[in-house]
């Protein structure tokens, strides 16, 4: 469907939305967004064939809308859609039945837990830096998401200081149907992709967490090929603290692994497999409500190297550092809008490749409660 249509669409639908909640009072609409637009300062990056990139001006990272309809307590819709980018606008569409605290069901498209934190439960509205660590972002895409999203289900819930969510999907990402002359048109019984999280509370400011998934696919037929296997399985724990000690101080820790046992999808593999894993720390502190700064570590190391000029070398690693300093806006005690400004830096082995880039990042928030 053309781009133009596709606008069209989602507007009409959303228009229907309001048209039937100011009929039906007894559906409650609420509709809402957020825009990121960047400010890239100054952008350097060092690639291996010796060339030297630079790069200064203005991008539209994200422009989302969103439409959330409740016909009861129990069951309602939500819908995400993105407009910064030409093509495949819609992020979420899905359907939840809030049984009780601790038993959620949702189907559809939408992110789902089986996967690191910082890909799984926060939202790019929720970012402390300019982007996400380059490995919770590269584990989400081998893992076979897209956009952290799949077509599936999941069950979730709190019980007590418990967080935890469990799902089944395609494994394919976005958009990736199965059924008969469908994107995925053939596959072994039970092929899909697995998971869990569980995040614990174990006092006020200390949380503790972990992921586990596997994407298991037999026979897959898809977008007409020929049929492949797929095998992977990812992990990740993690660490977090809030006033824990010292007011206004806040940290994260998340470690992560995927393995792949496949040589599809354009990964490469030695002797049959490869590896990836990483880390990021963070640490932040609020000099006031208003003002915070912030720094962050992060480091990825994939064997073979998947890096495009580095594909089949025995072993790839990048290391980054971002410093920042945000300034929120706050209205009836509601975030609204923060900018913040950051410096990252880092290199990457092999050929110790440099890179830097300043970034300074305005982003109004209107998201319904």
């Amino acid at each position: 469907m053309a781009f133009h249509k596709i606008i069209i669409t989602s507007l009409v639908l959303i228009c229907s939305l309001v048209s039937a909640h100011t009929v039906q009072a007894q559906i409650d609409l609420r509709v809402g967004g957020y825009m990121q637009t960047w400010y890239v300062a100054d952008q350097y990056t060092e690639i291996s064939s010796g060339e030297e990139i630079g790069n200064s001006g203005f991008r539209l990272r994200r422009a989302r809308l969103t439409a959330r309809g409740s016909v009861n307590e129990t069951f309602s819709g939500t819908t995400w859609l993105e407009f910064a980018g030409p093509n495949n606008i819609l992020l979420d569409f899905h359907m939840d039945a809030r049984i009780r605290p601790w038993l959620n069901l949702r189907f559809g498209q939408f992110i789902m837990p089986g996967q690191s934190h910082d890909t799984a439960r926060l939202v790019s509205s929720r970012l402390l830096f300019f982007e996400r660590p380059t490995v919770t972002t590269a584990l989400a895409s081998g893992m076979g998401y897209d956009a952290f999203r799949d077509i599936g289900m999941m069950v979730y819930g709190t019980y007590g200081p418990i967080w935890y969510g469990i799902h089944a999907g395609n494994g394919a990402g976005r958009f990736k149907q199965a059924g008969t002359n469908t994107s995925i048109s053939s596959r072994d019984w039970g092929s899909g992709l697995y998971g869990a999280r569980v995040d614990y509370t174990v006092t006020d400011g200390l949380v503790i967490g972990a992921h586990v998934s596997t994407n298991q696919q037999r026979n897959l037929v898809q977008d007409n090929s020929e049929p492949f296997d797929i095998d992977r399985t990812s992990w990740s724990i993690r660490l977090a603290t809030n006033n824990l000690g010292i007011d206004r101080l806040y940290t994260q820790f998340e470690y992560m692994e995927m393995q792949v046992n496949d040589t599809n999808r354009g990964v490469a593999t030695i002797d049959g497999v490869y590896d990836l894993n990483g880390f990021y720390g963070e640490i932040g502190y609020g000099l006031t409500r208003e003002w915070h700064i912030l720094g962050r570590f992060d480091r990825i190391l994939q064997k073979p190297g998947q890096i495009q000029g580095f594909k089949g070398v025995p072993r790839f690693s990048q290391d980054s550092f971002t410093f920042g300093v945000t300034r929120y806006v706050f209205h009836e005690n509601r975030e609204i809008a923060r900018a913040y400004l950051n410096y990252n830096f880092g290199t990457a082995d092999p050929g110790d490749l440099s890179r830097h880039a300043v970034v300074l990042v305005l982003q109004l928030r209107f998201i319904p409660v």
